[in-house]
């Protein structure tokens, strides 16, 4: 696998979240200077700046018929992307919500929330997309940093700043099991075939969850994991890490083997995401120190 540049945008404040369209279409990115930028992956030209109105929009996630792009703090607004107009608003979090995204089918959205602060809430909660209204709310133990969603629409995995990540049904917001992977979970993902959940954040691993029971195996690796993604058929991990704050090479791992397959650029000390393109041929890095987007042909 060889990293060539593709395109490199800067931003004047610190990024906070990026999402791609199911389609690889479009390209978000937020930052604190409250706003969101949405670009055509076509050429890479800004489509859309909107104002947010707060200045920290951790969440940020596309409808998977790309239709609306959400984001927000303590409040998630969807914004139509063939008009741009404001419409639903999620309304219920007393802190920002760290992260959020669609349900499979495009029907739900699942945020989680949590700082420092009291009253405390450290939620996760499921969203009606259409109308706003809660569905349910499941009370951590801490706050929550990462949610996503199975691809077969059942399950919901939920992961906190004390490395806990804990699946739980979709329908009623109860938990099934709660494993630890040792630190600070920045992002999760399922696996294409929801067979697994795969945590990223702080530890120096990918950890891989058993969506049946929670039975945990590592992919260990010499820096934090901080940010990552999949390619289309699950098997392999391309990571953005940081060590002890410092920039380190992107690298690409067998998710069955845990066997590193290549190394990539240095890209800026704090990677907030990463993104793969639906034909697995473009790769988008969200950092920090220096704040960028950075577009590499794969």
């Amino acid at each position: 696998m060889k990293f060539t540049q593709h395109a490199r945008v800067e931003f004047g404040s610190s990024t906070n979240a990026l999402a791609l369209s199911r389609d690889g279409a479009l390209v978000a990115v937020t930052s604190f200077d409250q706003k969101v930028r949405t670009y055509s992956t076509a050429t890479m030209s800004l489509v859309k700046t909107t104002h947010l109105g707060t200045a920290f929009p951790h969440a940020l996630c596309f409808s998977p018929d790309g239709r609306f792009v959400a984001s927000g703090a303590k409040a998630i607004a969807l914004f139509d992307t063939a008009t741009w107009k404001k419409g639903v608003t999620l309304k219920g979090h007393r802190h920002e919500i760290q992260d959020a995204t669609f349900s499979a089918d495009g029907t739900r959205v699942y945020t989680g929330s949590g700082n420092g602060y009291t009253p405390s809430d450290w939620t996760a909660r499921a969203w009606d997309a259409a109308t706003g209204a809660q569905l349910w709310k499941w009370k951590s133990q801490r706050e929550v940093y990462a949610v996503a969603a199975s691809p077969d629409g059942r399950t919901v995995a939920a992961g906190d700043n004390q490395g806990a990540v804990t699946l739980l049904d979709a329908d009623t917001g109860l938990p099934r099991w709660s494993t630890s992977v040792g630190a600070w979970v920045y992002g999760l993902r399922f696996t294409p075939d929801g067979a697994s959940v795969i945590a990223s954040g702080d530890a120096h691993q990918l950890a891989v969850l058993s969506v049946a029971d929670g039975a945990l195996r590592t992919i260990p690796m010499k820096s934090a994991a901080r940010a990552f993604a999949l390619t289309r058929d699950g098997a392999t991990a391309i990571v953005g890490g940081t060590q002890y704050g410092e920039a380190v090479p992107l690298a690409a791992y067998d998710v069955a083997t845990g066997k590193g397959l290549a190394k990539g650029p240095t890209v800026g000390r704090l990677p907030q995401g990463v993104e793969l393109s639906p034909d697995d041929k473009r790769l988008y890095v969200l950092v920090n120190d220096p704040h960028e987007l950075l577009v590499f042909d794969l």
